[in-house]
């Protein structure tokens, strides 16, 4: 019995002790730096130079920031375009392949996930080269087909933001369509079978069945590309250039704002204050996941 308690309590001392460590990794990788950020956006430095507190300032004058604020719009634009076409655009997709079977289902999964694990860089400069005006691929076969004067896409203000949006909605599309076709393989095919006697449409199936009970999924599809269109940053950052964002702004985001700031011209006080933003406004939207999820639903 005195053996079994000593191991006890050496196997308690370990956990202990990991868990100490565990803790303090923690602090020195996420608590450290997120309280390290706030004093740095209430203060005015370049990191050079001595540090001037100013309190809110910093927040005030970025919202007085007319970039800043198309920024802040363009992001809400990303939200509200990648989302719902994203995910409608994927449960067709999914729905499609899920009536499929053998291997023809294996190759069209592998064929829309192969863009998910390809590095976003290399992405982004492919898609850039296609919208190439004039002798890019798309304009290509815009001007061959139509035979009408192809947009400069990129390079166009009135677009260019939705160019990108398109590239990221195609480069996604491979995870949300495996997510939604693993919800809808969790559906009882009685379910399917009880529908098609009662003689309802592909539509019906669709919109009446499919979607309510993939309600799930699209819940965590649409937090987690919210999400990411908050703190998209690369595919701009690529595709538009330098300065990032261009041209005129039009394609201006939160994170690129951010890092122009702190990085090309120094304010970091300005660019930890971005950041702060950018942090609060992602805290909601986990928080609106949570308290989704946390709902109880009823079919």
């Amino acid at each position: 019995m005195d053996l079994v308690t000593r191991k006890r309590s050496k196997i308690n001392s370990y956990i202990l002790i990991v868990s100490f460590l565990i803790f303090a990794y923690y602090l020195i990788i996420t608590i450290g730096p997120l309280f390290y950020n706030i004093y740095m956006s209430l203060s005015k430095t370049d990191l050079m130079s001595e540090w001037t507190f100013v309190g809110l300032r910093n927040y005030l004058s970025i919202f007085k920031d007319q970039i800043f604020l198309k920024s802040l719009l363009h992001n809400f634009i990303y939200i509200l375009v990648m989302v719902p076409v994203g995910i409608g655009s994927s449960l067709l997709i999914a729905f499609l392949i899920y009536n499929t079977n053998g291997f023809a289902k294996k190759t069209y999964l592998f064929m829309f996930f192969a863009p998910v694990v390809t590095s976003l860089i290399a992405v982004s400069v492919i898609w850039r080269l296609l919208y190439y005006p004039n002798v890019g691929l798309f304009a290509r076969v815009i001007q061959g087909l139509f035979h009408i004067e192809a947009p400069l896409f990129l390079q166009d203000p009135n677009i260019a933001l939705l160019c990108i949006i398109l590239m990221d909605i195609w480069k996604d599309t491979g995870l949300r369509v495996v997510v939604l076709h693993a919800g809808m393989e969790e559906i009882p095919e009685s379910v399917f079978d009880s529908a098609r006697i009662d003689g309802a449409s592909f539509f019906s199936t669709f919109f009446r069945i499919i979607i309510p009970l993939l309600r799930h999924q699209i819940i965590f599809l649409a937090a987690i590309y919210s999400i990411n269109a908050l703190r998209v940053f690369g595919q701009v950052y690529m595709m538009t250039g330098n300065p990032a964002g261009g041209p005129a702004h039009s394609t201006q985001v939160l994170v690129v704002r951010m890092y122009q700031e702190a990085f090309l011209y120094t304010k970091f006080g300005r660019g930890a204050a971005i950041s702060m933003i950018v942090f609060i406004m992602l805290f909601g939207l986990v928080y609106l996941e949570i308290k989704s999820f946390s709902k109880g639903w009823e079919y």
